[in-house]
């Protein structure tokens, strides 16, 4: 075979992975509030772990080209996008700059920061607060989103400052081009839908404040395994933000070798 066609997804694949992963996440997430101790605990890492596992699909959307996986963009977005508040636009456009060979490891790169010369400290803050991730997200596709409608300055803020997965603080996104806004806003006002959908539950008693806080824990545990991912993705060693050469990018990249379960679950 040539070597371009290792790189084919395989649509049964990626479907069968994600469907799986999204049916025992949400299955799990179902049940948790049912059960009781150490059942619900058990349940509720099952959830994590597997909804973590779909959210991570995010990844595989910005690679893929156009059409190669027929439906599995809106699919991706219905199952695990929409529901943890993480729409493929988030990523989708920031991730190619980290890949980009004159950009990677410098200020202009949305994924990088020289964490390996920050103190202890930042780096347990950089984990921690990783876990207030559904409530920031809440905020902007529930509060923001409609002020960003009428208030053009809070729209700005929205897409340079809200609209991206980074751990870059001085990036900033640039505005969506023309032929991505319906794509854009449609994934947006379902979040915004989503977010007013669960207090309405909540409100009402249709569903119960243990679930809803069920939901944003495990949320926020998804963020926090990422963000171990994160730490421990890349060496971070380029202080001074300067423009890496190709081998140098190679070096401070880490590889976990090995098909090891362990490994599975968290990278």
């Amino acid at each position: 075979r040539r070597f371009s066609e290792a790189f084919a997804p395989r649509g049964r694949l990626y479907w069968a992975d994600l469907l799986i992963s999204a049916v025992v996440g949400w299955g799990a997430f179902w049940l948790a509030p049912r059960l009781s101790a150490p059942a619900e605990i058990l349940a509720v890492c099952v959830a994590t772990l597997s909804l973590y596992r779909a959210v991570l699909f995010i990844h595989e959307l910005t690679h893929i080209r156009s059409g190669a996986l027929p439906g599995f963009f809106w699919g991706w977005n219905l199952l695990a996008g929409i529901p943890l508040l993480l729409p493929s636009f988030m990523y989708d456009g920031v991730h190619q700059l980290h890949h980009a060979k004159t950009r990677y490891g410098t200020p202009e790169d949305p994924e990088y920061l020289p964490l390996a010369h920050r103190s202890p400290l930042y780096l347990v803050w950089f984990l921690a607060h990783s876990v207030l991730a559904p409530v920031a997200l809440s905020v902007r596709f529930g509060i923001l989103t409609p002020l960003s409608l009428v208030i053009p300055a809070v729209r700005r803020f929205n897409v340079e400052r809200a609209s991206s997965l980074m751990i870059n603080p001085a990036f900033k996104r640039k505005m969506p081009r023309p032929q991505d806004l319906p794509t854009w806003w449609a994934l947006e006002l379902a979040c915004f839908a989503w977010v007013w959908t669960v207090v309405a539950l909540v409100a009402t008693g249709t569903m119960s404040g243990r679930t809803a806080l069920i939901l944003a824990g495990t949320a926020a545990t998804v963020a926090f395994v990422n963000q171990v991912r994160t730490l421990v993705a890349h060496l971070w060693e380029n202080e001074h933000g300067d423009e890496m050469t190709i081998e140098e990018q190679l070096l401070d990249s880490v590889n976990v070798p090995g098909f090891s379960p362990w490994a599975s679950l968290w990278a």
